[in-house]
């Protein structure tokens, strides 16, 4: 069956008038703030009408991706590139690579793409960035989809962030594996065991800065000295421990997550949640922050990626490098 015709089955017409309805709730409206046209519930459950004929030859590679839509992409021999962020080798076989990957995935752990930010004090260069995606051996020109262990609900945010790095490097057809590699064996999925040697790419990005904050923009909002706000992602359990950054909103990235599973939360719900949050979309920039960058991955994304809504940003350095940039000074 086309590609066209299997996306056809999954229409969900109500869906669209739904996201019309929340985001005028929200307030945002036209431009990248308005309701998706790509697709019309979470894992690409495609809205025909929005459709042309060359879509068939070129699919959508939506933000959010089921294990169901990746195989019917993979049957299609769509050239997709499949970077699987759990350890190589891991006691459990949901955080091991090597326990069974999805066939032609490549390898690089989330520790890896984290080290990058190592130095407290510095956002990472060009060089640091181009190293990291030519040892992942990604290029610009195919989809990248990216899969995690999906052990827990904050596996998700490892997923986030790597999607994150990836966005700021120039990668534009991006996509999450909801569930993760769990989603994908429950869906039927084959797995593969073989030690797969990922040939190095010759790629070179440049990092964009859009959807970054730095040092330097937290503390200006901190000081009075921009209208930015700040989204503390972390559940209240966490926040009890260390505290909230003076003017701060919250909104729990693992309240946006369903299960224990690493899924994402029905699509409206997270629309509600963002509702709710006493932010001013899409006015001024919103600076999203954890103790770690997972969690406010899991923010920026779905605001960003699946609320559409421009001018949300990671603060790349998390409080943990805060905390030790401070030392330093």
């Amino acid at each position: 069956m086309r590609l066209l015709d299997r996306l056809r089955r999954n229409v969900r017409p109500l869906h669209v008038l739904a996201y019309a309805a929340v985001f005028a709730a929200l307030g945002i409206t036209g431009g990248e703030a308005g309701a998706p046209k790509r697709f019309s519930a979470v894992g690409a459950q495609a809205d025909a009408a929005e459709f042309d004929p060359m879509l068939a030859e070129k699919p959508i590679i939506p933000p959010l991706m089921t294990a169901e839509y990746l195989q019917l992409l993979m049957n299609q021999a769509t050239p997709l590139q499949i970077v699987d962020i759990r350890r190589r080798r891991a006691r459990s076989s949901l955080f091991s690579y090597l326990s069974g990957h999805i066939p032609g995935s490549s390898n690089l752990p989330y520790g890896e793409w984290r080290k990058i930010w190592a130095d407290p004090l510095e956002v990472p260069g060009d060089l640091a960035l181009t190293n990291i995606v030519r040892r992942a051996g990604l290029v610009k020109s195919k989809p990248v989809v990216i899969v995690h262990s999906s052990a827990a609900k904050g596996n998700f945010g490892s997923a986030a962030w790597v999607y994150w790095v990836l966005k700021s490097s120039g990668f534009k057809d991006l996509s999450i594996l909801d569930g993760g590699i769990r989603a994908w064996q429950e869906n039927g999925g084959p797995l593969e065991r073989i030690a797969r040697k990922t040939a190095p790419s010759g790629e070179t990005v440049r990092l964009d800065p859009t959807w970054l904050a730095t040092h330097e923009d937290v503390d200006a909002m901190l000081r009075g000295e921009s209208d930015a706000q700040l989204l503390d992602a972390r559940p209240l359990n966490q926040i009890a421990k260390r505290g909230m950054l003076d003017g701060a909103t919250h909104l729990n990235g693992i309240a946006l997550m369903n299960g224990t599973r690493g899924q994402a939360g029905d699509i409206l719900s997270i629309f509600e949640r963002i509702k709710q949050v006493q932010i001013a979309w899409g006015s001024q920039d919103v600076i999203t922050y954890c103790n770690n960058g997972a969690l406010a991955a899991i923010d920026w994304f779905m605001a960003s990626e699946i609320a559409k809504i421009p001018n949300v940003k990671i603060y790349g350095h998390s409080l943990s490098a805060r905390d030790r940039a401070a030392w330093i000074n």
